[in-house]
């Protein structure tokens, strides 16, 4: 996503507009993100095995389709095979079906796609990612801006994450609700300055939210799966949810991953800024970006594949999320 817009007529001060973000280098992430199984000292609550290869594996199924672009097959088929792993894994599954108007005056078949948890538990936690792909890689050489991107980091890293811990979720009952929404059409957006040109599915949902029983917060997951990240604490996460980001940072450090930040990572709006705002839910985002080091190089462009996913940076931020359904 093209993100440095202003959106004003949603925040009080200038904002930069700022999501799609990838992962930069082959290299590893430390060794501890390989740790299956980990006990959370202050709770004394055990957390279940987060798989770090069968999450890689969701994120290769899904590009196994070809670019989920709106109005395209490989679009369809996903949504489909998102449907079918949900319901798998025991989840109330509903499509929220709905037409984009995109930027450039196309009219696009889109889907949320929800999976409940637990519906009888009142207390609640509500997870979030796109899973579109850019229709167009614009931050490549100019031979690729008519190809689609694969988007295996932007997009399907943090659906196969949600995925991985839905079948967790099946085998082990945590003492919270927890829903899932795959929000659609958060990329196909304008390079040309039209801020509410993106996020198109969580302004959709934000304005007509599935769930019956409030949940007591949000998370939203994007570019989790990029080797050597960054993951800091936006302003939106600070300015609505910093109790939030403090508990889920305190989990991380708690874990050993030093790959979450105490530091502000930049003004950044991504689909968590709906929610907040519209929906009343304060969420954060984990997304990884360095103010100082900016967009990693394979961000909107053709490289963005399965090759240069980490399967250790999944394994890490499934572990935090895991331990941070379990300790409530």
């Amino acid at each position: 996503m093209q993100k440095r817009l202003i959106f004003a007529s949603l925040l009080a001060s200038a904002v930069t507009f700022s999501s799609c973000l990838v992962g930069n280098n082959k290299t590893e992430a430390t060794d501890n993100v390989k740790e299956k199984k980990t006990v959370l000292a202050e709770t004394n609550v055990s957390a279940p095995s987060f798989s770090e290869d069968s999450a890689f594996q969701y994120v290769v199924r899904q590009c196994e389709f070809g670019p989920r672009v709106p109005n395209t097959d490989a679009h369809e088929q996903c949504a489909a095979y998102l449907s079918q792993q949900l319901t798998a894994f025991g989840a109330e599954v509903s499509l929220q079906k709905f037409t984009a108007n995109a930027y450039d005056g196309t009219e696009l078949k889109a889907t949320n796609i929800i999976g409940t948890f637990f519906p009888e538990n009142s207390k609640r936690i509500i997870f979030f990612s796109h899973w579109d792909s850019r229709h167009t890689c614009d931050q490549d050489a100019p031979q690729y801006h008519k190809t689609a991107v694969p988007a295996a980091n932007d997009g399907a890293s943090g659906v196969a994450v949600l995925l991985e811990i839905a079948r967790i979720l099946k085998e082990k009952q945590p003492n919270v609700g927890v829903d899932m929404v795959f929000l659609d059409v958060e990329d196909y957006g304008s390079a040309n300055g039209d801020a509410n040109s993106w996020c198109l599915g969580s302004q959709y949902w934000a304005k007509n939210p599935h769930y019956k029983t409030k949940p007591q917060f949000g998370i939203l997951l994007d570019m989790v799966g990029g080797s050597e990240p960054s993951f800091g604490i936006d302003v939106i996460s600070q300015q609505f949810a910093q109790n939030i980001a403090s508990k889920v940072w305190n989990v991380a450090h708690s874990l050993g991953y030093q790959q979450f930040k105490n530091e502000t990572s930049g003004q950044l709006v991504d689909d968590h800024v709906f929610v907040n705002l519209t929906a009343g839910i304060p969420t954060i985002d984990i997304i990884d970006y360095s103010s100082a080091r900016g967009f990693p190089s394979t961000w909107h462009t053709h490289l963005d594949t399965p090759e240069n996913i980490s399967k250790e940076t999944l394994g890490m931020v499934g572990n935090v999320l895991t331990n941070v359904i379990f300790r409530e």
